[in-house]
């Protein structure tokens, strides 16, 4: 293939329970490492029984100005790892027509219930007006662009848990169409109510560490982050003197809407978004070092992905992050692709955390161990409601 198709990382950041900077996460990743337990001062539930999550470390999150919401500071805090590898600063691209594409699940849907809740009780604050105005006023993309004074397109992607995997995708269009010259795109969601409730109503949620693909997996459990991506054009890069920290090759979307939210079992609409993803980056399957799957341990999803790794993909590793991120919503796609980036550059992919016994319904065995690979691209999928599937094809720093 020729890597003109794709288009240059400039820069990348993350933050999850396994780490407060990408090099930081997927060194997590690699020992188990993170930041699980109950999120007593972060949710007020109302269920007697308690369901343990994955956080971000409470001293990273003491940083934050109160005017953001916690899903905004995560974003910034990664937009601006992503910028400082890049060896730019977001003044400098003032001259430039710079996107923002920023998938969100939490961010961009009703969370203030501690607001509600005052106002029902006749106890509304200065402080609960500042976040309700925060909510109404200021949408996430549209607060990323204005925070770094940037003045091109901005549009937060809202496709439940594929949101973070559709942003990287639409934002490479951008710059393929020549709309952008660069685009500054990810995902970024936070713990609240909403996602904490939701899962356990939905009879998903797990009461201890989830274990992906594994055969006595019990659950999915609610996990928090952000993960931003510096995209450029191959003129901007060579403008400002950018090096290439990895490529964007190829995007696949498609909905199947077999249900509003579980997984097509038979994984058509999956099948059809890595089929896209592939020949949009002009591999196959066989070009494959490995797949950062979805792998969110619950019983319906993980067989799904089965059939459409057991189609597609057979003979390539699958390893399941969600062991040390949980299943951080909105973020989950761009989480994973700054793992999957950080992977191949290291020539390693970690073990899948939490996996135990082999599952016949499933029909494979992730990574158990940490893994060499020589291979320079790999493929990043997502799930969602709705029917939402979602895959990008990404390369190594040197794969050109």
């Amino acid at each position: 293939m020729s890597l003109s198709r794709g288009v240059k990382i400039a820069g990348y950041g993350c933050v999850c329970a396994c780490g407060n900077s990408a090099a930081d996460a997927f060194d997590g990743a690699l020992k188990g490492r993170a930041c699980f337990g109950l999120p007593a001062h972060r949710v007020h539930s109302s269920y007697t029984d308690t369901y343990p999550v994955f956080m971000v470390a409470d001293d990273f999150l003491a940083a934050r100005n109160p005017e953001q919401s916690i899903s905004q500071f995560l974003f910034i805090a990664c937009a601006n790892e992503a910028f400082a590898q890049a060896g730019i600063t977001p003044e400098q691209l003032h001259t430039k027509r710079v996107g923002v594409v920023v998938g969100s699940s939490v961010d961009a849907s009703f969370h203030c219930f501690d607001v509600y809740h005052h106002w029902r009780k006749g106890e509304f604050s200065a402080q609960d007006a500042r976040e309700l105005k925060n909510y109404l006023a200021l949408p996430t993309a549209q607060t990323i662009s204005r925070h770094f004074g940037f003045t091109g397109p901005f549009q937060t992607i809202v496709t439940a848990c594929a949101s973070g995997t559709d942003a990287v995708g639409i934002a490479k269009s951008w710059i393929d169409t020549g709309l952008c010259d660069a685009v500054l795109c990810g995902g970024t969601d936070e713990i609240s109510l909403s996602p904490y409730d939701g899962f356990i109503r939905l009879m998903v949620a797990g009461k201890e560490r989830c274990k992906p693909f594994s055969k006595n997996r019990a659950g999915i459990n609610v996990g928090e982050g952000a993960g931003a991506f510096l995209l450029v054009s191959h003129a901007t890069a060579e403008e400002f003197n950018l090096h290439a920290q990895g490529y964007v090759l190829g995007y696949g979307n498609a909905c199947d809407a077999y249900h509003q939210t579980a997984p097509d079992p038979e994984a058509k609409g999956l099948i059809k978004a890595i089929n896209f993803a592939l020949k949009e980056a002009g591999l196959t399957a066989d070009d494959l070092a490995f797949i950062n799957a979805h792998g969110t341990a619950s019983t319906a999803n993980d067989p799904a992905e089965g059939v459409a790794f057991r189609t597609l993909c057979p003979q390539v590793p699958v390893w399941g992050s969600k062991g040390v991120t949980g299943h951080t919503l909105g973020a989950a796609g761009a989480v994973e692709a700054v793992l999957t980036i950080e992977a191949l550059n290291k020539k390693i992919v970690p073990p899948t955390v939490g996996f135990e016994q082999y599952d016949e319904n499933i029909g494979f065995t992730p990574t158990t161990q940490v893994t060499a690979v020589t291979k320079r691209f790999a493929l990043s999928d997502s799930l969602a409601f709705g029917g939402c599937n979602a895959a990008i094809v990404l390369g190594a720093q040197d794969a050109a």
